[in-house]
């Protein structure tokens, strides 16, 4: 009974402070024309402080919506322009009296790529032997040796789909392997992960005539039948002369593996002819 007795009388001395607060305040407001002024400005100040602080909480819980939005857009408007690009590049087998098949150019064009959006839901970077898994799969329309990019460039490539989920090689893997060439150059070599630091890659057979200077570009190439060509890898860091023959290049990634969220995948359209068609003309030359 004294607790509540207490209690009460505490609850008591707190709303008579408020009420005496409430009246000092009215009376310093309505004192003179520049305490208004000040209280006006204070009272905006805290209120303003408020609405930022609800706007800065409403846009964080909307960044993965409009996030996803955004990466659809991309996937749709790179279909659109591969549909729209001059295609001088396009491979068709063609029946040769001295070979089985030949590599010509096909003047018709057409679409080469075709672009598929999705979301990381596990991702890591600090292994030797890094994987992704992306939220869409076979049912989705991904196949294995698709490429995987962001819109800072490559990730990595998928090598097995379930029905509703795809599993990628990444870019930081020991078994990751593809070509890059120096922008504005036509020098290409083989880039290779060395499983050292998750933020570089090597660049690695570039001849020792070839002109390179730190921050030169350096994108993907028309020789992979994964990934299409002149989408972004990095800017060279560093490179040393090897053996007097080839440079080896210290590449800078410019993907933040470590924070890969929002990814497009990639199908090469004329994969499966291209393979076959180079299968070919392997098997005829070892015969």
């Amino acid at each position: 009974m004294i607790k509540l007795i207490l209690f009460l009388k505490k609850i008591h001395f707190f709303l008579l402070f408020i009420i005496l607060e409430a009246l000092a305040i009215h009376y310093y407001a309505n004192s003179t024309s520049y305490t208004k002024v000040k209280l006006v400005t204070a009272s905006n100040y805290v209120v303003g402080g408020l609405y930022a602080q609800l706007s800065g909480v409403h846009s964080f819980f909307n960044l993965r919506r409009e996030n996803r939005r955004l990466v659809e857009e991309l996937a749709q408007l790179h279909n659109e322009l591969d549909a729209l690009r001059p295609d001088t590049t396009r491979y068709v087998s063609v029946p040769l009296s001295a070979r089985d098949s030949a590599l010509l150019l096909d003047p018709a064009g057409g679409r080469r790529y075709e672009y598929y959006e999705a979301r990381v839901v596990n991702n890591t970077f600090t292994r030797q032997e890094n994987y992704i898994t992306l939220n869409k799969g076979a049912l989705d329309g991904m196949q294995p040796n698709m490429a995987v990019i962001s819109g800072d460039g490559i990730v990595g490539y998928i090598l097995s789909c379930s029905d509703h989920y795809s599993v990628c090689m990444s870019v930081l893997n020991r078994e990751f392997n593809t070509s890059g060439r120096i922008k504005g150059e036509d020098y290409f070599g083989s880039i290779y992960w060395d499983g050292v630091s998750y933020e570089y890659v090597t660049l690695t057979e570039i001849p020792k005539y070839a002109p390179i200077e730190k921050g030169d570009t350096i994108l993907t190439t028309d020789y992979s039948s994964i990934f299409p060509p002149d989408v972004m890898i990095g800017t060279v860091e560093s490179f040393e002369l090897q053996n007097a023959t080839y440079y080896e290049v210290k590449v800078k990634l410019h993907t933040n593996m470590a924070r890969v969220n929002y990814v497009l995948a990639v199908k090469y359209l004329d994969a499966e002819e291209r393979e076959a068609l180079e299968e070919s003309v392997r098997y005829s030359e070892g015969e």
